[in-house]
């Protein structure tokens, strides 16, 4: 409101130098039953934009009251305060002339020319936007004729609403462009493209290929996060998904697809292929006796896993048994008991680590057991 009286302001100051020769004011002929009628400032044109309403400040004076205001044209209202000020309203696109008389009517009038013009109802943010998913921007809207509103004609896209003259649109998890349509209270619209933009899903490594027992990990890259996984065939790898990095375990030999999607629907596939079985090495354990005066051999079977293999015993341990593998047969020889090596004063449990050509590990044990009945030098 205190922009349009502002501007009408303006346009008075403008009338009234030109109608006075570039200066004067007074108040013309005095008020009173004989004055004659007129308006001050003397202004005989007015241009306001639709939509724009509230007082011209100009004070009808002089005539004989009681005073009225009439508007030719239904693009421009007008009215007179009790106290004889000017009110007009922009309706719409037109020019009306609006007579101000008073009780002699038609004897005494004063015409003003009213021009109501349209703004055109645009955006401080043109005509396009772009955003990502979940992104949210605010624009606002000027011109036309208040109130406005906004509809978007796809919300799982983008979605909008509006407070006074600012818009705010948020972009969903979801590609596309859509159109939002600002509208006036005139019925004007406005159209703004919004096009979410969704980068697109990726993953690195794009396949993997490896042994049972094994693990890997897959990085994702782009799309929407929360992202879902799922394996298609779980007995050959799992699967689990934390934030952007999944876990992969693969279980046995075969073939596998991982399926990784986005919130956005956007799906990849990462092809897995598990080259062996799980390395299994078996009995679990095996158990000789401190008291056999002769080296003692025992057989462990190799299965699963990837060739070659070989055993690992500790150092400390090597005094007490050494081990050799041949083509899927471990065999770990424990030394005679005259050497000393072979006596225990308990039980000795010696762990016997199997690896692969993956390294993947499966650890079996030998236990010599303790015979009390035999004295340890």
């Amino acid at each position: 409101m205190r922009y349009f009286v502002k501007a009408l302001y303006a346009a008075i100051a403008f009338s009234v130098i030109a109608a006075c020769g570039g200066g004067g004011g007074g108040g013309g002929t005095p008020n009173g039953p004989s004055a004659t009628l007129r308006v001050y400032p003397p202004v005989d044109t007015i241009s306001l934009p639709v939509g724009a309403s509230g007082s011209t400040g100009i004070e009808v004076r002089g005539g004989k009251a009681p005073y009225g205001v009439i508007s030719s044209d239904a693009s421009v209202s007008a009215g007179l305060s009790t106290d004889g000020i000017l009110y007009i309203a922009g309706n719409s696109d037109g020019t009306s002339t609006v007579t101000v008389y008073d009780e002699s009517l038609p004897v005494q009038q004063v015409k003003i020319t009213v021009t109501a013009k349209a703004v055109p109802l645009a955006s401080s943010a043109g005509t396009s936007i772009t955003l990502r998913p979940n992104q949210s921007l605010q624009f606002n809207v000027r011109g036309g004729v208040a109130p406005y509103s906004v509809n978007s004609s796809d919300t799982s896209i983008a979605s909008a609403s509006i407070s006074g003259s600012t818009v705010t649109v948020t972009g969903q998890p979801k590609a596309g462009t859509i159109t939002l349509v600002v509208t006036d209270a005139t019925g004007v619209t406005l159209n703004v493209s919004v096009t979410v933009q969704v980068g697109t899903l990726a993953t690195s490594p794009t396949s993997i290929t490896g042994a049972a027992g094994t693990s890997n990990t897959i990085a994702i890259n782009g799309g929407i996060a929360p992202y879902s996984v799922s394996s298609s065939n779980t007995a050959v790898a799992s699967a689990s998904v934390s934030g952007s990095s999944v876990s992969v375990g693969l279980l046995s030999q075969g073939s596998s697809n991982i399926a990784i999607t986005d919130a956005a629907g956007q799906t990849v596939v990462v092809a897995v292929t598990v080259t062996s079985n799980v390395l299994q090495v078996s009995p679990a354990n095996q158990t000789v006796n401190e008291r056999s005066a002769t080296a003692t051999t025992v057989t462990y079977l190799i299965a699963g896993g990837t060739a070659p293999y070989t055993p690992l015993i500790s150092p400390a341990d090597a005094v007490h048994a050494t081990a050799v593998i041949a083509a899927n047969t471990m065999t770990v020889t424990v030394p005679i008991s005259a050497v000393g090596v072979r006596c225990v004063t308990a039980d000795k449990v010696i762990p016997i680590d199997v690896y692969d050509s993956k390294l993947v590990k499966q650890t079996v044990s030998l236990t010599i057991k303790d015979d009390s009945a035999v004295a340890c030098p």
